[in-house]
């Protein structure tokens, strides 16, 4: 029987480079997603596209309409790329039910990681350095921190992604406009440094795959997804993310990010991403190909650890690189890094698979013309409470 393999969320380049490394292996991938206009619809490595229920509006619709679609087409495997993996994990007892493969910790682990309180509280019971933080019970709880770091101070709500949910107030009336969300965020003292990312893979508590990479330009320049990021090593940052994850007993792909001073040697916690990540395509390319990890672990049930890779290798998303540049003409800044930086590869462009860049800027026009942004919050993070 011919190996498939179902990938979630195939809008953008994630679920492309999921795609294309199990591709290219030989094994069918069915690619799913809310919309049929997706970069993974333009890719040959394609075997078949398909629209699923909106998980953000019927968790449960989109749970049965997975388990039914995987039975119709004999896929065997499921894997997630965003935080759709979070349902997929409370739900996961009904694919193991059905005989579909998911390779996702358990739903209550991924809160954990997820919501920025829970992670940061486990950081610090581990001992790993972290921005001084506050769980505000009363906005004088805000306001108090926000004198005591001369009003230089994050907010960030609970239940983000990305550079969503996190506020840079720089007034004490600006603070105030948080009253009303009082229990949903944590503040934190703003660190510097450079963004650094470790990227994990665990099978049931057992490290299989790791990977560094440090972030050169970024689409928000206050932090969030990399536009630009290099691979590298670090021993101190990797043996932070091993603990937390070790501590987890985590199953699957995790990034931990962090802050890291390079003079001073000073590293911060930021927050777990526990699903895949954005600069995916690096790790990729740099010689750890994390989706056909998962992908051997769902068909074997264990695989040989993969260490090494190569140091140096430099990944750009250009999509994101143009947005970033286009944002800062609106605030008068004009960073021509953002289009001219030299890269190795591309999160977007591929020589051999040309289309796909078309596929997401389609995707992205799309959505401007529709929203007016290219970045809508609206139906974009889940309530993992909610679930």
């Amino acid at each position: 029987m011919e190996d498939k393999v179902l990938i979630t969320y195939g809008w953008n380049r994630i679920a492309y480079i999921v795609n294309r490394s199990l591709a290219l292996k030989g094994i069918k991938t069915f690619v799913g997603d809310i919309t049929k206009i997706t970069m993974n619809r333009f890719s040959k490595f394609t075997y078949k596209t398909f629209c699923y229920p909106n998980f953000y509006v019927d968790p449960k619709k989109f749970i049965n309409f997975i388990i039914s679609y995987c039975i119709e087409e004999g896929i065997q495997y499921v894997i997630p790329t965003h935080e759709e993996g979070f349902l997929i994990s409370k739900y996961q007892h009904i694919f193991k039910e059905a005989n579909i493969k998911i390779l996702l910790p358990d739903f209550e682990k991924i809160k954990i990681a997820h919501k920025k309180d829970k992670s940061c509280t486990l950081a610090k019971k581990l001992n790993i350095p972290l921005p001084e933080t506050i769980y505000p019970k009363i906005i004088d709880d805000v306001l108090c921190f926000f004198r005591y770091c001369n009003k230089s101070v994050v907010i960030k709500y609970l239940n983000t992604n990305s550079a969503k949910g996190v506020f840079y107030p720089k007034t004490e009336n600006e603070v105030r406009k948080f009253e009303r969300d009082i229990g949903n965020f944590i503040v934190q003292e703003r660190v510097y440094g450079r963004g650094y990312g470790v990227s994990m893979l665990f099978n049931k508590g057992e490290l299989r795959a790791k990977f560094t990479h440090k972030r050169i330009q970024e689409k928000i320049s206050t932090g969030g997804t990399s536009t630009l990021r290099e691979s590298t090593e670090s021993s101190l940052l990797e043996e932070y993310a091993y603990q937390i994850l070790k501590h987890l007993t985590w199953n699957g792909v995790a990034m931990v990010e962090f802050k890291y001073n390079e003079k001073r040697k000073q590293a911060w916690f930021i927050e777990i991403n526990p699903r895949f990540w954005g600069s995916l395509a690096l790790s990729y390319i740099a010689g750890v190909d994390f989706p056909y990890l998962v992908y051997k672990i769902l068909r074997d049930g264990d695989v040989e650890p993969v260490f090494n890779y190569k140091k140096g290798v430099k990944v750009k998303w250009i999509l994101g690189g143009i947005i970033a540049f286009m944002a800062g003409l609106v605030k008068r800044e004009f960073n021509l890094n953002h289009i001219f930086s030299k890269a190795d590869a591309y999160d977007d462009f591929w020589k051999d698979d040309k289309n796909v860049f078309t596929g997401e800027l389609f995707f992205y026009g799309t959505k401007f013309l529709k929203t007016f942004s290219i970045n809508p919050q609206k139906e974009a993070l889940l309530n993992i409470d909610e679930l």
